[in-house]
């Protein structure tokens, strides 16, 4: 006979462990479009919960929910990752509260089930339990703690065959857990590197740590470093690698942020073709279910990156009706979505003639990101359309004070206003500034 451990605790037992923490950490990573993306303020606190709950802060995680209940209305994930909370803080009905709706709202999330699941146990009651546990395998037969669960509640009420098949269960898809645990680990200290200011020191550390047996968050998490310092040959070595095992172990979510990835390396590198294949596919796969609440939340964060970086590779390409149509897609999927809106502006500019919707919308930017050089930039170039001069001189002023690698464009715009002010001293005086300010 098997043996059987205590019931999994709320800490460990309940949550889907650290693949899916690893992989909510690099989606605050992953593309240089996920600032623009982090400001839908539900699912960023959803993100944000679901990491400090991770790292035992059960409290923290609750007060950034509870900061955005009122805006979260009839969200789902949100209310599953509160009932985890709540599991964690040992507040059991409130946390089954919350399970009943999340599953009301949205019966195919698999940790509401199991969390639901784990407030029967501690209730004895047990046949409830397991048939909670047995929906959340359905929906997520991947994930181990549920069979584990269900193997003692089977066991308590003397179901020893079914409770011995459960544990062989769990027992199979342990290993990858495990090995999800020491990847986690591993990210994890790179991260703090990170956090400290040291990006090489966090690069020097994970490559060492990534070979061919490495899970697919590992070299996600190495290409993500290497794009933020500019060496795209490695940055890409890595994201082909997670994009690759990432399909290999059908991680779903870890192949859309490794593929947001490669895709915002190949639009650095101008290859728009390569860069929307990627997004496109993002696109396509971010619509299919995912069972995990967190991860569901994470899926639509990285959809609206691919659909933003494919609206802008469309852009570039002077497919602007393509690029407009993905861009109104994000802003209706995320209406609180501020930064869209730059993406947007640039393409309202870009056609040639709509500066007063270009500057509406990059003022909609503007307000949630006041030092935002892009769309800064943006709104002086459609005032200076309409021909309002000053408008377009303050906002390329703060540019020039605020975003130091634009100050050499920003004063060669200005420059040009004030030729055609007919101040050539100021003219003068700022091109001199253009050329000071390039960068070495």
């Amino acid at each position: 006979m098997l043996w059987l451990g205590p019931l999994g605790n709320h800490g460990g037992g309940m949550r889907f462990t650290a693949k899916i923490a690893l992989t909510l950490a690099l989606a605050t990573i992953s593309s240089t479009h996920l600032t623009a993306v982090a400001d839908s303020m539900v699912d960023k606190a959803i993100v944000d919960a679901y990491n400090f709950r991770h790292q035992q802060h059960a409290q923290k995680a609750l007060a950034t929910l509870q900061a955005v209940e009122k805006k979260a209305g009839s969200n789902a994930a949100f209310h599953a990752e509160r009932g985890a909370i709540y599991v964690a803080l040992d507040q059991y009905d409130a946390a089954m509260k919350d399970c009943n709706l999340a599953i009301k709202l949205d019966p195919k999330l698999s940790d509401a089930y199991d969390r639901r699941a784990f407030c029967y146990t501690v209730s004895n009651q047990l046949d409830k339990a397991i048939a909670d546990y047995t929906t959340a395998i359905k929906l997520n037969p991947k994930s181990p703690m549920p069979y584990h669960n269900r193997a003692i509640a089977y066991r308590k009420l003397g179901k020893l065959k079914e409770a011995n098949s459960d544990m062989k269960h769990y027992l199979t898809l342990r290993p990858a857990r495990e090995q999800q645990n020491i990847s986690a680990a591993l990210s994890n200290d790179a991260l703090r590197l990170e956090r400290e200011g040291d990006v090489k020191g966090a690069i020097n550390y994970l490559k060492f740590q990534v070979n061919d047996n490495s899970p697919a968050g590992l070299p996600l998490h190495l290409g993500t470093l290497y794009n933020k310092v500019g060496d795209l040959a490695n940055a890409m070595k890595n994201a082909d690698q997670a994009v690759r095992k990432a399909d290999k172990e059908n991680d779903t979510a870890t192949g859309l942020s490794a593929r947001n990835l490669r895709a915002t390396i190949y639009s650095a590198q101008r290859n728009y073709v390569a860069a929307i294949k990627d997004c496109s596919a993002v696109i396509e796969q971010s619509t299919k279910s995912e069972p995990v609440s967190a991860l569901k939340t994470a899926a639509k964060a990285q959809r609206a990156i691919a659909l933003t970086l494919r609206a802008e590779c469309y852009q570039k390409t002077q497919k602007l009706p393509a690029a407009l149509n993905d861009i109104n897609q994000v802003i209706k999927e995320n209406p609180d979505l501020n930064a869209a809106y730059e993406t947007r502006g640039a393409i309202y500019l870009a056609s040639g003639k709509q500066h007063k919707e270009a500057i509406a919308d990059f003022s909609k930017a503007i307000s949630s990101y006041p030092n935002l050089a892009k769309a800064r930039m943006g709104r002086a170039e459609s005032y200076a359309a309409l021909k309002q001069y000053q408008s377009a001189i303050k906002d390329l002023s703060v540019v020039i004070d605020k975003s130091p690698k634009d100050a050499s464009d920003a004063y060669t715009s200005r420059a040009r206003i004030y030729q055609i002010l007919h101040d050539n001293k100021k003219a003068e005086a700022d091109l001199q500034k253009a050329h000071q300010a390039q960068p070495d």
